[in-house]
């Protein structure tokens, strides 16, 4: 019968339907280059790209060599394979031995690549397992060993496949030896065109890695110039801040010689506009003393002269300064501290500048009628600080960016209050520099808890006073 009126007969095999395409025996070391001329041929013939036919002649001389090596005899058949419901077609090539078999033991060893035999018995199975799309063994110590492996064609090729398979049957069943010179050659043309790709690869590489160098270079000269820009701005708004206050120096000290009462009582309207004049000096006051901390603090020029200090002292006399803001709002301001306080080792004017932000804030965000409260224990070498307040609170994924430099939650900024959002950054930085840490806990609607923690003063630490 002729090729072209050959009806394939499939059968099933690992549950794909397979048609024989023929079988190759191996009982020589020759038969090694046989079958590999064979399959590399039929693997065109299928319509496999030349970089596959690569792959897959590769992997079926591992296999064929393995059994000339670890059982000295055995085959290699060959099939088309289909996935059921017309899901692809490929090539199967099996691979079977009535030799030894392997072990549970070296067999994992050997797919893990970690096997090593100085005959070289089942080193080509990883890299076969590598080079092919499925694969599959079989082996018992003792029994023998059977491996499967399938290389699956691109869909579009699937029907030139089924179309050649009377031919690959015909080819396979009648060819005769390959010549092992000619066999060679093919392996040398393969070897070629495998240096060909991988020097196009690597002169690829080479050209990515000129683009990376200059982009390098490019981003190492904007980081310069970012690093210049910013050493100019922090420059810049020292010497603005710095410059501003003295003619605020000055003018609060016109306002507080009004207020004083030397140039006579002032009218209810003048004592207005005098009082706007206050607020809004002490606002700049307070804007530029940020600005100029948070300058020293991203210098790394701001020093610390760090003391032991009665908290409880210093805790007291701040809230007696907080007071009449607390009671211009209505809010009630508590003090819970533990009779046997230990001294803290802490730099007096930055301590005084934590409490008084902290507490500042907490009276700010605090409605008429509410609470804010201090609270002090001593926890091994530190001592922990709490300041508690009963407003708004702060939203839990706003809390992680609180302490940023220039940031202001939006649930407070709805309440109109205004300020530079530089407040808790200096704060953070300034319990950080005593080697202390500060956290947050907070509740929409019921208000949040500022903790730091200092430094117990040691016996020989020098006692400071509250200026």
């Amino acid at each position: 019968m002729n090729a072209e009126h050959q009806k394939p007969h499939p059968t099933v095999i690992d549950g794909l339907a397979a048609t024989r395409l023929g079988e190759v025996y191996v009982m020589r070391e020759t038969d090694i280059v046989r079958v590999r001329d064979r399959v590399r041929r039929l693997a065109r013939d299928l319509g496999f790209d030349a970089t596959t036919q690569i792959k897959i002649t590769t992997a079926v001389s591992e296999l064929t060599r393995n059994i000339y090596e670890y059982a000295k005899s055995g085959a290699i058949s060959l099939h088309v394979v289909e996935r059921s419901g017309g899901g692809g077609c490929g090539m199967m090539i099996t691979a079977r031995d009535s030799g030894p078999g392997i072990d549970d033991e070296t067999l994992r060893a050997i797919m893990r690549g970690s096997y090593r035999s100085a005959s070289g018995m089942g080193v080509g199975l990883a890299g076969t397992r590598r080079l092919m799309d499925d694969f599959h063994i079989e082996t018992q110590f003792g029994q023998g060993t059977r491996v499967s492996v399938v290389k699956w064609l691109p869909p579009a090729r699937a029907e030139h496949a089924r179309a050649a398979i009377p031919a690959a049957q015909i080819a396979l069943r009648d060819e005769g030896d390959a010549s092992a010179v000619a066999e060679l050659k093919q392996q040398a043309r393969d070897q070629m065109q495998v240096l060909a790709e991988l020097e196009e690869k690597r002169e690829e590489l080479e050209r990515l890695n000129r683009e990376l160098q200059e982009s390098n270079r490019e981003l190492n000269d904007a980081n310069t110039r970012l690093r210049e820009l910013s050493q100019m701005k922090e420059e810049f708004l020292a010497l603005t801040t710095h410059d501003l206050r003295s003619p605020l120096a000055v003018i609060s000290g016109v306002i507080n010689f009004f207020t004083s009462g030397r140039l006579g009582d002032l009218t209810p309207e003048q004592k207005k506009m005098v009082s706007m004049m206050e607020r809004n000096t002490g606002s700049l006051i307070e804007l530029v003393n940020d600005l100029l901390d948070s300058s020293k603090l991203e210098s790394g020029s701001l020093r610390l002269d760090p003391v032991s200090n009665d908290l409880s002292i210093i805790v007291h006399d701040l809230s007696e300064t907080m007071m009449p803001l607390a009671i211009e709002k209505g809010i009630e301001l508590t003090m819970e501290l533990p009779a046997e306080l230990p001294h803290v080792r802490a730099d007096l004017a930055k301590l005084r500048r934590i409490f008084v932000n902290l507490l500042s804030n907490a009276i700010k965000f605090t409605a008429r009628g509410g609470r804010v409260s201090i609270t002090a224990a001593h926890t091994g070498d530190t001592v922990r600080v709490g300041v508690s307040d009963t407003g708004l609170g702060i939203a839990h994924d706003e809390i992680a960016h609180l302490f940023d430099k220039y940031e202001q939650t939006r649930s407070r900024a709805t309440r109109g209050e205004k300020g530079t959002g530089l407040g808790l950054y200096i704060t953070k930085q300034l319990v950080e520099l005593h080697g202390g840490t500060i956290t947050v806990e907070s509740q929409p609607g019921k208000g949040s808890t500022f903790a730091f923690t200092l430094p117990v003063a040691q016996g020989n630490d020098e006692r400071g006073t509250m200026n």
